[in-house]
């Protein structure tokens, strides 16, 4: 079968690597190609992402399991790639220092518990243990989740598409698939922007914010948070410092920021209540503002880091207007494979559409098709 991948982001990658595994079973091996408009896989959202390998809440069950089975997977691909760089299992450790939100991570911790998660209520000596430089308010509730970590995106995705190109993976990269080509309601590859037209019995969308456009051009519905319009919630701001080595081991999730360390030996920062306004439109002038007040939470957290700022990126996120996957057959000829937790997700997803798109149908992915009802967001 000749299937062609329109992206190559983390969930892209992970469908190249696992479509170019040895057949089974005697089946004939599929014939791949994987467009990607940036000058290398990974150079998007997956790129610039926080990349927090999680299953931390406990509110649906099923899509809990969807997330710790995924955790499983990338344990799996990460031992094949003998234990990589890019794959960091280091752990999570946040707290409460409010009443009503102790009481909700009290809450949280024992829920997660009772699925069989990895998810304690530890004390201020076992924070010290865990990071050294790391100070919370006196009295905080603190809670760890051993089984969580965080993968630098670009790396994991490019290593996920140099293996597949080297077991026959056609990349494609610096070219954008404007528009699905149809004959009749079967949808038969895609045109890139030089005109160039790829052919394919199977057509996988896994362009993540991008998908909606390129959808669009066959009529195809793809319900995704618009990150143009004012004050939506797809776009935020990712700083990483200059070098801070040593300040985190792991994840650190306090009130007000988001921390763990990045692939340069920095930090990686985000606060999602800094993000209002932060749209197409923000200005050079917001930008520094927000990693200017970035970097201060950061020494108000770890007194004594020095790093200063060395970049603020703007991370567009696929969000579905649920906040659920989008995966599953669209049209004769057309998959979709678009989520807001890609980096979590993205090996396992993979892992069960090549199991769909051989005749085999997940269970597991059913709550989660693109044609399901979704309420109309506000």
């Amino acid at each position: 079968m000749r299937i062609l991948v329109v992206g190559a982001g983390i969930i892209g990658a992970a469908l190249a690597d696992r479509l170019t595994r040895p057949a089974p079973g005697g089946r004939s091996q599929d014939e791949v190609t994987v467009v990607e408009e940036g000058q290398e896989p990974g150079a998007g959202t997956s790129g610039t992402s926080y990349a927090w390998l999680n299953a931390n809440d406990p509110a649906d069950p099923a899509y809990h399991r969807l997330r710790t089975a995924a955790l499983s997977t990338w344990r799996d691909v990460a031992a094949e790639f003998g234990d990589p760089a890019w794959y960091r299992p280091s752990g999570n450790t946040t707290w409460a220092a409010a009443e009503d939100a102790k009481a909700l991570l009290a809450d949280r911790v024992a829920r997660l518990a009772d699925l069989g998660y990895a998810a304690e209520l530890i004390d201020a000596d076992r924070l010290r243990e865990l990071e050294p430089h790391i100070r919370a308010p006196q009295g905080a509730l603190i809670a760890h989740y051993s089984d969580e970590g965080y993968v630098h995106g670009g790396p994991a995705a490019r290593a996920l598409a140099r293996r597949a190109r080297e077991s026959g993976a056609r990349i494609v990269t610096g070219h954008r698939a404007v528009r699905l080509n149809t004959e009749g309601d079967r949808v038969t590859g895609v045109r890139l922007d030089d005109g160039r037209d790829l052919d394919a019995d199977l057509t996988i969308c896994a362009a993540g914010r991008r998908g909606p456009a390129l959808l669009a051009t066959a009529g195809v519905p793809l319900p995704l948070v618009d990150p143009s319009e004012p004050g939506s919630a797809a776009p935020c701001l990712v700083a990483t410092t200059s070098a801070a080595r040593g300040v985190l081991n792991g994840l650190v999730h306090a009130p007000g920021l988001s921390a763990r360390p990045a692939e340069g030996g920095g930090l990686v920062l985000e606060a999602g209540d800094l993000d209002a306004g932060v749209d197409e439109s923000a200005s050079p002038a917001l930008i520094r503002a927000v990693g200017a007040e970035l970097l201060a939470r950061a020494r108000a957290l770890a007194p004594g880091l020095t790093a200063d700022i060395a970049e603020v990126r703007r991370c567009v996120r696929p969000l579905p207007v649920d906040g659920y996957p989008l995966t599953g057959s669209q049209r004769p000829g057309l998959y979709t494979a678009v989520t807001h937790s890609g980096i979590t997700l993205g090996p396992h997803l993979a892992v069960l559409i090549d199991q769909e798109i051989h005749g085999h149908p997940s269970p597991a992915l059913d709550p989660y098709r693109p044609d399901r009802a979704i309420p109309h967001r506000a």
